[in-house]
């Protein structure tokens, strides 16, 4: 028996954990985590160490399949008729309905790749407006929040804050069940003094270990959180030097916030005037103090707003682009913030630019050698509004890659409406018996994170590369691998005849942003074998921590 061992990342929540594997006879027989990993140290939690057990559990799908008429079982095909019957049917769809009537719906869990790949076939060279991924339901908002407070989207910090901070806002988040490994963090910084708030209408596990618990009114975090401001505005908490340097805006605030005394938020959360004023001294009179929310505040009507509102609360006092402070948004997906960064919800394009931006889009241009104008200045209205657009027919092919929908949208039954009103559905995944697979013209089968090469991006802007470990089983091909080998089957072959996912990865890293400081010329391949790196990252840089963002230093990120 032969044992080696591979490291790789684990392949479940944004946290990123680094983990090894033992791989015994071409199978991973075990996964422990990886002590040298800067987002976990070795812990690891259920999920991370039972990782691997997917890879040889029952119901994988190893050869494509194909659906003559919708009632009958899927037959199996070979992978390389597959390709070339859904590049000649989605041919046949753009050229007699017009690129509009195709659609993309991509997901958080592919890696790097393969996101970049899916936006660049979707808006550069399909040329349709409908590309859409699970990460709009949970990230969008986040995202939107981070790009109206700071300019760009990101965390402006990172998890060394947690050893640092002296004051944790909690809201919106279960970290104790949802993001362990970093909850263990923060109870590491607990033990030494910091003192915690959670803002849950739940008491959960995370709420338990809470200094101050407040448990408010469903619907009612947008008055808590500029009650607080008000607070802290009122108490002489805020940093008149920062906000005059770095802010616009806040001219407005005080007017607006006198709405928001603390009488009229207790009444409208629920909760105590004394436990709201206590909130706000311990944030105001703290030296460093960082929030970290995630679904609880995203999935709301009022999302943006709320990452906006929390924003807010650091930049008015300057905890902010320092150790130990700022506002921490944690993704639920492995690779949700990678495929923010490459651009695949709504307008998105890669390297945190935006299709509504006549520069972003010329640049773009420029990088994939299309005709300038190419590029449409709009973006989808969401994965809610594309299956609604599915069932009235004005979407008449979807290709759903690494996600499932029908398990996983809400309105499950207009999704399914959706489906199999569509001419065709392309469905691309691991495992042959989903709920999204039942009504798949075409299913292609994809390869799991041990199974090919790539890079994933966590929630502190940390890369770790993936190698593959094991082989993938029967026809399998990697998601970036499959995607570009339909494209050519559609006739772009010029743009995607790729050897290797590192020639893939080399072509993101020309997409330098300094106006956001994204940067990722100084990682490439040989970097991230050695061990995982954070951006920014400008050529020749030796770190490979970058725990700050926009700091204007003139080298990822122009002097301003």
């Amino acid at each position: 028996m032969t044992t080696r061992e591979v490291r790789s990342v684990c392949p479940y929540c944004g946290v990123g954990c680094g983990i090894v594997m033992s791989i015994e006879d071409g199978k991973v027989s075990k996964i422990r985590g990886d002590k040298q990993h800067p987002s976990n140290f070795g812990r690891l939690c259920t999920k991370g160490l039972t990782a691997h057990l997917p890879l040889t559990a029952a119901g994988r799908m190893e050869d494509a399949y194909v659906r003559q008429q919708r009632s009958q079982q899927p037959a199996r095909s070979s992978m390389d008729q597959a390709i070339a019957q859904a590049g000649e049917r989605l041919r046949g769809i753009i050229d007699q309905h017009g690129a509009d009537a195709v659609a993309l719906y991509v997901s958080g869990q592919m890696s790097l790749e393969a996101q970049y790949l899916a936006n660049k076939l979707a808006k550069g060279f399909i040329r349709t407006r409908h590309i859409e991924s699970n990460s709009r339901l949970c990230m969008a908002s986040a995202g939107s929040g981070y790009k109206l407070s700071l300019g760009a989207d990101g965390p402006p910090g990172s998890y060394q804050d947690f050893e640092r901070a002296e004051v944790f806002l909690v809201i919106g988040a279960n970290m104790a069940d949802c993001h362990p490994v970093l909850f263990l963090r923060l109870l590491d910084r607990l033990k030494a003094g910091a003192r915690l708030i959670v803002v849950d209408p739940r008491r959960t596990a995370t709420a338990d270990k809470a200094d101050l618990f407040l448990q408010l009114r469903p619907g009612s975090d947008m008055a808590l959180l500029n009650g607080l401001l008000h607070l802290l505005h009122q108490n002489g908490h805020t940093d008149p030097a920062f906000i005059a340097r770095h802010t616009e805006g806040w001219d407005e605030l005080p007017a607006f916030l006198d709405d928001y005394t603390p009488a009229r938020v207790a009444a409208i959360t629920g909760l105590s005037e004394a436990d709201i004023r206590r909130a706000a001294e311990w944030i105001g009179t703290a030296g460093e103090w960082m929030s970290c929310w995630t679904m609880g505040l995203n999935q709301s009507v009022h999302g943006t707003w709320h990452s906006n509102a929390l924003c807010n609360l650091h930049l008015a006092t300057g905890a902010i682009c320092r150790p130990g402070s700022g506002p921490f948004s944690l993704t639920g997906q492995p690779n949700a913030m990678g495929g923010r960064e490459m651009g695949y919800m709504g307008p998105g394009l890669p390297g945190q630019r935006s299709a509504l931006v006549a520069a972003d889009r010329a640049f773009v241009e420029q990088q994939w050698h299309l005709q300038p104008g190419s590029l449409r200045s709009e973006g989808g209205e969401g994965t809610i509004a594309l299956f609604e657009q599915m069932k009235t027919g004005a979407v008449k092919a979807c290709w759903v890659i690494c996600s499932n929908p029908v398990a996983s949208v809400a309105n499950r039954q207009q999704v399914i409406d959706g489906l199999r009103q569509a001419e065709l559905v392309i469905t691309q995944d691991a495992f042959l018996d989903t709920e999204t697979n039942r009504y798949a013209d075409i299913l292609l089968p994809a390869a799991l994170w041990a199974e090919g090469e790539g890079v994933m991006i966590n929630s502190e802007r940390n890369l770790t590369l993936m190698p593959q470990a094991v082989l993938a089983p029967g026809q399998s091909l990697a998601d970036w691998q499959i995607i570009a080998r339909v494209a050519c089957a559609m006739g772009y072959a010029e743009a995607f005849d790729y050897p290797d996912a590192e020639a893939v990865y080399d072509e993101i890293r020309r997409f330098w942003n300094p106006t956001t400081g994204y940067d990722l010329r100084g990682i490439g391949y040989r970097q991230l074998r050695q061990g995982p790196r954070q951006w920014p990252c400008a050529p020749g840089r030796e770190a490979d921590r970058s725990p700050l963002r926009y700091l204007n230093d003139g080298s990822s990120q122009h002097l301003l």
